[in-house]
């Protein structure tokens, strides 16, 4: 049977696994470019300049017009990318 020190010493664990288990919060996102080579001071830059003033939320449809596209697991929420033209009349 475990001691009553072992138990106190388990609680702090125990509260931290419910309080990431049952957060409300969403992760972050990742971003990409389609189509195209970028940098990470690139992405960074867009980002600053869509996050509003005193906040830490990025402005999604900001980065959107940017022609950023959220990387996401989720098939109801992702954003397809931008198709490339086919070539008219010729070999592929």
């Amino acid at each position: 049977m475990p001691s009553m020190k072992g138990l106190i010493a388990l609680l702090p664990i125990g509260l931290l696994v419910l309080t990431t288990a049952c957060s409300d919060a969403p992760p972050d996102k990742q971003w990409y470019k389609p189509n195209s080579d970028y940098t990470t001071a690139e992405f960074e830059r867009d980002r600053v300049a869509c996050t509003p003033k005193g906040t830490n939320a990025v402005d999604e449809p900001c980065l959107l017009d940017r022609g950023w596209l959220p990387l996401s697991g989720d098939i109801g929420q992702a954003v397809k990318a931008p198709q490339m033209p086919r070539p008219r009349g010729g070999k592929y």
